[in-house]
């Protein structure tokens, strides 16, 4: 202090200028509201908490763009060498697509005008894949197959790694790891990701809400925006794809109407809040249902009257008198036997994820929640908030148990929420064993010390064991990888089984374009087209000919390939070569069969294919009987009979599935040499269980099948387990035999009218 009548002099820092001291500012903070580093915060952010090893680094969990790669690569190869498991594929969305595209195809009773239950929105909604992609690189049709199938596996593989991401954000990074392996691994997933279906669609859509509705519902600008996208995920899955698939959003509804979710609020507060979220809701869903006005101006403008696919599909399976039992019924076990197909032993882990969490409220009840307590006045429990999350798996199996009709691509929305419960509920019972292996042993979960004044407190101490006994046991990581590992295992020989015994059609499709065509040129004198200039083979590569299929467009007659039982197994006409005709043989079967669409003219509006609004009356019927116009099927009249049954391997009906009286006048000479020589796989009647996966035993186990010279495309039923249109039981699985007969006389297929 200055003596009294003293000047004194303050110097004062400079505030301006290269020597003026740096401004301080508050840390910011993130999402969590603490300064603590991210990954950490986030792995404790979740409603299911680690009890051991908390302070350590968290386990390893893939990133967006790592599982995403992993998810390609599979995928891609699940493009390339996947079945077309389901003839509704084919005929009722790649056969409408070809269509669009090349004016020709065949037609079902869905997509004629006079019932419109498939959505022409959807089918086009797949046209830049397989046109302009493949038109900008001049692709053939078989490519741009592919091309489709490889764009649908990498959408899919983007869903599934943003459906992973979320799970490890707000549940769990260990039960994120687990979901992704069983993603991966299954072979469920491996079907329905490239499949060309609305259900398939509609899971891409599951996943996409399920990375938004996971997050609990806040009131926060963050919370509002999730529950917009979520809801508009459910609404384009609803409409664009399967409208049924709306009842996976219905505990999303339930969590933002009902409960604070992530929101904390009580008495008036909580009053006003649930007035936000309905209001909320009420936009969001009207935002949605907006989607369905281009849907229905599409379908509206392709079938050539005012009508909504979506809507359509809902009265006809639902209020129709008729309905989709007409096509087959099957019991109740269906879906638990399918289910068990595609993803074995964790259906089981799946069923009974709910009575897990239940367990785990009694034994290990600090199990869930980020606080690890009990819920504060206003909060929703934690065990209420991932039931939710629980609940639309058991939703989806209720919904289609209850149903007469039965199929198994009717399951494909709910795979993801599959392996998720799956997921969760190793991660409880991992839990269970946590806990018990603590009591048995007295071994704390972990040691740490924690200042309170003066004195040091120990956390979980035991005074007996060793305190690091239970976090450097491997009896909890062992039994997870098992769990995870071994049903993997079983799906990867599942899909080797998928591909062993299923994927005939897709062979001879493959052989007959590149083998037998060429073949058929060749003997009527083409020559294949040279190689391109200065083209030097590679080392030991050998030069497949390449040939020039314009020949097959100008022939007079045509050539033919007729199906006749095996109809349901075309696999399309994007594997069939422009110029080869395709014509079904009367059988026994007396339900309505697919019709071949009439070429459209020149457009006079911008639609370029009338034929879709197009009603012609006696063709399709909604009771599923066989159709009163001529033209369905080929006329026959060789010297010959016709069985399309493989003989030996099946129980054969009593008479053949068709018969051709002989004449005695030839009027055509066929090719009767089997386009693939290949014996069958020897059948396991006694143990039919056998013949769901491959096994280097069983497939080397073959028997020879028989030369079997037929005029169509012969494809033996490989079906291991099918389900019956009157119950459930077990098929043996066999590979097909195929032969065919290629039409070389001008009277050998004559469309005339056959016998209703």
């Amino acid at each position: 202090m200055a003596l009294p009548g003293t000047e004194t002099i303050r110097f004062r820092r400079p505030t301006t200028g290269p020597n003026a001291p740096a401004q301080k500012t508050e840390p910011k903070k993130d999402e969590f509201g603490s300064m603590a580093p991210l990954g950490w915060k986030r792995r404790h952010q979740g409603l299911l908490q680690d009890k051991l090893s908390r302070q350590t680094s968290s386990p390893f969990v893939p990133s967006l763009s790592l599982a995403f790669r992993i998810l390609l690569l599979i995928r891609t190869v699940g493009a390339m060498y996947g079945i077309i498991s389901d003839c509704d594929e084919v005929f009722n969305f790649y056969e409408p697509l070809h269509y669009f595209q090349n004016n020709s195809g065949f037609q079902t009773w869905e997509l004629s005008p006079q019932f419109a239950v498939r959505s022409w929105a959807y089918v086009l909604l797949h046209w830049p894949f397989a046109h302009i992609g493949p038109q900008v690189l001049n692709l053939s049709k078989r490519q741009a197959f592919f091309a489709l199938r490889l764009f649908l596996g990498a959408i899919c593989s983007f869903c599934e790694a943003r459906f992973m991401r979320t799970i490890a954000e707000t549940i769990n990074d260990r039960v994120a790891r687990y979901t992704f392996f069983m993603l991966l691994l299954s072979a469920g997933m491996w079907s329905a990701s490239v499949s060309f279906l609305p259900s398939s669609f509609a899971m891409y859509t599951t996943m996409l809400a399920s990375s938004y509705w996971l997050h609990p519902g806040t009131s926060t600008p963050t919370g509002i925006t999730r529950a917009y996208r979520a809801t508009f995920f459910v609404a384009l899955g609803a409409i664009i794809g399967w409208p049924f698939a709306a009842a996976l959003g219905v505990p999303f509804a339930m969590e933002q109407l009902f409960l604070t979710g992530g929101d904390v609020a009580v008495g008036q507060e909580k009053q006003a809040l649930m007035i936000k979220r309905w209001a909320t809701m009420g936009k969001a869903v009207a935002l949605g249902a907006c989607i369905a006005i281009p849907v229905a101006m599409v379908d509206s403008w392709a079938y050539g009257r005012s009508t909504f696919p979506t809507l359509n599909i809902v009265i006809y399976n639902i209020f129709s008198n008729a309905g989709p039992d007409l096509y087959g019924t099957s019991p109740a076990s269906y879906y638990l036997a399918n289910l068990f197909l595609n993803f074995n032993f964790l259906v089981f882990p799946a069923l009974v994820s709910l009575p897990a969490l239940a367990i785990t409220y009694v034994y290990d009840r600090r199990r869930l929640g980020k606080s690890q307590q009990a819920p504060r006045p206003g909060e929703t429990s934690p065990y209420t908030l991932l039931s939710l999350r629980l609940l639309p798996f058991y939703i989806w199996l209720g919904i289609l148990t209850a149903q007469p009709h039965k199929e198994e691509r009717f399951f494909y929305p709910a795979y993801p929420l599959l392996c998720f419960n799956a997921a969760v509920a190793i991660y409880l019972i991992k839990g269970w064993m946590e806990v018990a292996y603590i009591k048995a042993t007295n071994s704390p979960y972990e040691v740490r010390e924690r200042s309170s004044g003066n004195a040091k407190e120990r956390l979980d101490v035991s005074a007996v064991a060793d305190p690091s006994q239970a976090s450097k046991s491997s009896i909890f990581s062992t039994f997870s990888l098992v769990a995870v590992l071994i049903p993997g295992l079983f799906s990867v020989a599942r899909m080797f089984a998928l591909f062993h015994f299923y994927h005939a059609p897709l062979d001879i499709a493959f052989h007959f374009q590149y083998k037998t065509i060429p073949r058929l040129l060749s003997d009527m004198g083409y020559e294949p087209l040279p190689p391109p200039k200065n083209y030097k083979p590679y080392k030991d590569e050998v030069l497949e000919p390449e040939w020039d299929y314009s020949p097959l467009q100008t022939m007079d007659p045509r050539v033919t390939i007729c199906y006749g039982t095996e109809w349901h197994r075309y696999p399309g006409s994007y594997l069939v070569p422009e110029g080869i005709d395709v014509q079904w043989i009367k059988t026994d079967f007396d339900g309505m069969m697919p019709r071949k669409w009439e070429p459209s003219g020149a457009s006079e509006g911008m639609w370029p294919r009338e034929e879709t609004r197009v009603v012609r009356p006696g063709r399709f019927n909604g009771d599923n009987l066989a159709s009163e116009e001529p033209g369905t099927f080929v006329s026959l009249s060789p010297p010959f009979d016709i069985n399309s049954c493989l003989a030996g391997t099946m129980h054969l009906p009593r008479r053949a599935p068709y018969a051709v009286p002989a004449s005695n006048t030839p009027r055509a000479r066929l090719d009767q040499r089997p386009i693939m020589g290949e014996g069958a796989l020897r059948p396991f009647p006694r143990r039919p269980q056998l013949n769901v996966v491959v096994t280097p035993d069983l497939a080397a186990e073959r028997v020879d099948g028989g030369r079997q010279g037929i005029w169509e495309l012969l494809l033996a039923p490989t079906a291991a387990m099918r389900a019956w249109r009157t119950g459930w039981r077990w098929r043996s699985e066999v590979r097909p035999k195929c032969s065919l007969a290629i039409k070389e006389s001008e009277h050998a297929c004559n469309r005339e009218s056959a016998p209703a």
